[in-house]
């Protein structure tokens, strides 16, 4: 024990606007998982219908001539790479996963939880990255077809 003399803290009831407001974060707090696991979702979607159209694109019998070219070969293998990350990392965000929490320490529960957040707004940031990458080495792609043809 110290020899300093205790300081009272004064303490009074919650106003109804904090209460509200503790509520207001705590109903926040519960529903982040749930909205980054929505969001990894919505990514998984548009990979995939993405990825669909550009192999169907790609699946023509008589391949035109453009397919040929190092650039577009290049570009399209780039986008197709970031693409194919982006649904990795966002599958990270949404795949269940064992994890040890302790029964009765409120603490480690909360480190526990703490890192489960971190670890999928990690990923989801990285699926975010990869998407706008692929996006944008298929803009160039196709930028490169419309010049190219034209």
């Amino acid at each position: 024990m110290s020899d300093e003399p205790e300081i009272p803290v004064p303490s009074a009831p919650l106003s109804p606007a904090d209460e509200n407001l503790l509520e207001y974060f705590q109903d926040l707090e519960r529903a982040s998982l749930k909205t980054l696991e929505e969001a990894a979702r919505q990514l998984i979607t548009l990979v995939t219908a993405l990825l669909g159209l550009f192999f169907g694109v790609m699946a023509f019998r008589d391949a035109p001539a453009y397919l040929a070219s190092t650039a577009v070969q290049a570009l399209g293998a780039a986008a197709v790479v970031f693409y194919v990350l982006t649904l990795f990392l966002a599958l990270d965000v949404v795949m269940p996963r064992r994890f040890e929490r302790p029964a009765a320490d409120l603490t480690a529960m909360r480190a526990v939880l703490q890192r489960l957040f971190a670890r999928k707004s990690r990923s989801l940031r990285g699926a975010q990255l990869a998407f706008a990458l692929a996006t944008l080495f298929l803009l160039a792609l196709i930028l490169a077809l419309l010049f190219r043809a034209g």
